[in-house]
């Protein structure tokens, strides 16, 4: 299966391929908890993982994501998977947003039905999917078409997550949420890494969405990403509580 988000890390496209490359690497793992029968991570020193899930029930699934930019406080749930419900708090506790999230960590959630849990040093990351990036905030505002009665424009910090709302309106059903969003945000910090596991450069990038969060970007977007930069289009968004050990990566 061709996935092309994994270019994004400097993964191969081919979700096989992949597989096989992290299964013959060095892991992490623990030794898992009911209903879990294995949860596993590949830990890239360039920021990018791969966790390999199985459940008791056979569902078995990947789940790919990016060291991100610690110190959110979130309260979170397991909807899926490897997709969670991520809300974000301000530092009062009130509701900063609200988002489905890719975790590798499946194990550190509760039930959608059960009191989240809450995590006051969480990563936050994404991986483009379909981004276009624009050298300015002036060019990003000149290509876009306003919305609404007001003519307002939707960014360029910001984001939202379709799926959820449709697993809310009940359209979607648990197993087929996605972390996948509409995304929107300014560059403030990239870099070049490459990924050792297939020795693939990628971007990396640190992103002010309406928070701060780690991006992975593929080594051939055009322009060349940059500070200042504006980021546009769909994203997995993806968390994780840190479980599995350092690096978080600081704004």
């Amino acid at each position: 299966m061709e996935l092309s988000f994994l270019k994004s890390l400097g993964l191969y496209t081919d979700l096989g391929e992949t597989v096989r490359a992290v299964e013959g690497a060095k892991q992490k793992w623990i030794e898992p908890p009911e209903p879990y029968t294995h949860i596993s991570v590949y830990d890239d020193p360039s920021g990018a993982c791969v966790a390999l899930l199985d459940r008791s029930d056979g569902d078995v699934r990947e789940a790919f994501t990016v060291h991100g930019v610690g110190g959110h406080t979130v309260a979170a749930s397991q909807i899926n998977l490897n997709v969670a419900q991520i809300d974000l708090l301000e530092p009062n506790g009130e509701l900063a947003g609200r988002f489905t999230a890719m975790v590798d960590d499946p194990h550190m959630y509760p039930a959608f039905n059960e009191k989240p849990a809450i995590y006051q040093n969480y990563e936050l990351g994404a991986i483009a999917v379909d981004l276009t990036v624009w050298d300015s905030v002036e060019e990003w505002e000149t290509a876009q078409e306003p919305v609404g009665d007001n003519g307002e424009l939707m960014g360029p910090l910001f984001i939202a997550s379709p799926w959820l709302f449709a697993f809310y309106q009940g359209t979607a059903p648990a197993e087929e949420v996605s972390a996948v969003s509409i995304f929107a945000g300014i560059i403030k910090q990239v870099e070049v890494v490459k990924n050792q596991l297939t020795g693939n450069p990628w971007y990396r990038a640190v992103v002010d969405c309406g928070f701060d969060c780690a991006l992975a970007l593929p080594i051939d977007t055009a322009p060349t990403p940059h500070p200042g930069s504006v980021v546009d289009g769909k994203a997995f968004l993806t968390g994780t509580t840190g479980f599995w050990g350092p690096p978080i990566y600081e704004p």
